[in-house]
């Protein structure tokens, strides 16, 4: 997900705990004189070492001085050797290796079974797990500067081990290195280079001629989709002629595709700075800010009035009629776009989304829908418009607009940090337009969802199948902690956390990677998915951005951290308890 440029006052689980730590000094140092995707570049030598103590030594001796022309000489040569250890294809192996091989995957690419038939010369491709030229240069022979950085990165005992098996030269026709070499499509060629995948070796048991292994994908440059394969068993068709792509090899390449993965998006980051700098975007920045501004004004009008339109004229149409056509445009949503993310909304025409439930869920329905019109009428929030919701038979149906952009979860790799910055500014100003969203429901409940009712939550399992909502703040936390095996330390935390007395806000409730939309320049666009929306504690919003995207380090230390700069003994708290009760 990416190095953020916060590290001190992030939340402690992200980071070393030991801030005199080396790990804690070289990332804290290249944070702080590094941007992204150079400081992520980086800090994957320090955070994919087999040792991250002995990396994180290594580069703070090698940049002693700790300016920033020693950190970018590093980084430099850091890149240098990412590059050398790309896979590369090789064309000029002998004639008997070629079909050696061909015959040990059986004539497909090792990864997808994509096959060529009976031909070995056809349009897969023999590729080399790591270049056969990667220790022939002096930079990597020896006790060479790069050598040294791949040494720390892999240890030295994996170093050694490679230079024995990188030993042999495959161009010789009395060779068999065969072991050097896997068999891929010109697709997953270009994964297995860039580091979009890489084959991690699975603890079930291998032989010579078999081994089983998991496909592990990075999908960080948009629009560039890495399919998911799980795992796969490769086995030797060829006993005897050939052997099997070596362990090492594909484990030393494993251990570098997170780099090279970030390498891809650094050289894909600069194109497009490139290109948008030859075409002269940069000076007409401002003017095109105030024309899409005015733009989006008129046409943010239009869709109000047509939106009303719409609610009204499809208001007066029967019932049954609504839910027929609802039902036979679920039935060709997916073949007209597509998988839409969920099994229970679907893409229609016209830019437009519908969900479909049970019966039994028509009130969550019913609440989302009400949801949608509160942001609509109290808030500036660039969030879907509620068209129609209906009940009948055992069906349930919504019917809401749909929004420009992609999920940031797709473009943050390839955000810059300006980029992230204005998010925060943005949302910063979003939550803070619904938290004056008055609650007018006439409900005797304070924390429920927006027509008064239980709250849907997908921390809280029971949600989804009774009607929860809660008096007060006080019945809430007595309901988080019932029944949980909690000892006294843990009852002393919660003490702290839950006797402060919170405000009541409206709340989204499920801010993530996937909810959040942006256009081509990272500028939120929308925010979606607003079934769990509803009123909570005012840390609610804090602790639900953490729960489904723990480990995504970049968006929360420099999106969710930033926009909630208190709530962290809540949090420590919500972690606890969230761990202790399942959500299902």
């Amino acid at each position: 997900m990416g190095s953020p440029c916060h590290i001190s006052g992030s939340t402690p689980r992200l980071f070393p705990q030991d801030k005199d730590a080396a790990e804690y000094s070289a990332l804290s140092v290249i944070a702080e004189s590094l941007a992204h995707p150079q400081r992520t570049l980086l800090s994957v030598f320090i955070q994919g070492a087999t040792d991250r103590e002995i990396a994180s030594r290594f580069f703070l001796n090698e940049i002693s001085g700790r300016d920033k022309d020693s950190i970018l000489s590093f980084l430099g040569d850091w890149v240098t050797v990412l590059k050398k250890v790309r896979p590369a294809a090789c064309p000029d192996i002998g004639h008997s290796l070629r079909r050696n091989i061909w015959l040990r995957d059986g004539g497909r690419c090792c990864v997808s079974r994509v096959g060529d038939g009976k031909k070995y010369d056809g349009s897969l491709v023999f590729i080399s797990v790591l270049p056969p030229s990667l220790f022939r240069d002096d930079g990597m022979a020896g006790n060479g500067r790069l050598s040294k950085i791949v040494a720390a990165y892999i240890g030295e005992t994996k170093l050694q081990n490679l230079r024995s098996f990188m030993g042999q030269d495959f161009l010789l026709a009395d060779r068999d290195c065969s072991d050097q070499v896997i068999l891929l499509s010109p697709r997953i060629f270009e994964h297995f280079r860039n580091g979009r995948l890489s084959l991690k070796r699975s603890l079930s048991v291998a032989t010579m001629n078999s081994a089983r292994y998991l496909v592990q994908v990075r999908n960080f440059v948009p629009y560039t989709h890495v399919e998911t394969f799980h795992f796969i068993a490769l086995e030797n068709k060829a006993i005897g002629l050939a052997s099997l792509p070596n362990a090492t090899l594909l484990e030393a390449h494993h251990q570098f595709a997170d780099a090279l993965a970030w390498l891809e998006v650094s050289e894909y980051m600069k194109r497009n700075c490139d290109l948008s700098h030859n075409l002269g975007l940069g000076k007409s920045m401002s003017s095109t800010e105030d024309f899409l501004t005015n733009k989006s004004s008129r046409n943010q009008w239009h869709l109000q009035s047509v939106t009303q339109i719409f609610r009204y004229i499809w208001g007066q149409t029967p019932v049954f009629f609504r839910a027929f056509a609802y039902k036979r445009l679920a039935r060709i949503a997916n073949r007209l776009y597509g998988y839409s993310g969920s099994d229970r909304t679907y893409r229609l025409p016209f830019n437009l989304y519908l969900r479909v439930a049970a019966g039994n869920w028509a009130s969550k329905h019913q609440a989302e829908f009400q949801s949608l019109r509160l942001v609509e009428k109290h808030t500036s929030i660039p969030a879907p418009r509620a068209l129609d919701t209906i009940r009948f038979r055992d069906s349930s149906f919504l019917l809401m607009t749909g929004l420009p952009g992609e999920k940031i979860g797709r473009m943050i790799h390839t955000m810059t940090d300006e980029q992230l910055h204005a998010a925060v500014r943005d949302l910063k100003e979003y939550i803070a337009e619904l938290r004056q969203i008055p609650n007018r429901n006439g409900s005797e409940y304070q924390i429920c969802n927006a027509l008064g009712g239980g709250i849907l939550d997908w921390r809280i399992g029971d949600s989804q199948r009774e009607e929860l909502r809660f008096r007060d703040e006080a019945r809430f936390n007595q309901y988080l902690t019932y029944d949980l095996p909690l000892g006294e330390d843990a009852r002393k935390l919660i003490l702290k956390s839950h006797s402060v007395k919170h405000d009541i806000v409206f709340t989204h409730a499920d801010l993530n990677l996937r909810n959040i939309l942006v256009d081509g320049s990272g500028k939120i666009s929308g925010i979606v998915d607003w079934e769990c929306a509803g009123w909570y504690p005012e840390y609610w919003e804090y602790t639900k951005a953490h729960f489904t995207v723990r480990h995504t380090v970049r968006w929360i230390a420099d999106v969710v951290d930033q926009i909630f700069p208190n709530y962290r003994d809540e949090l420590q708290v919500e972690d606890m308890l969230s761990s202790m009760a399942p959500s299902w």
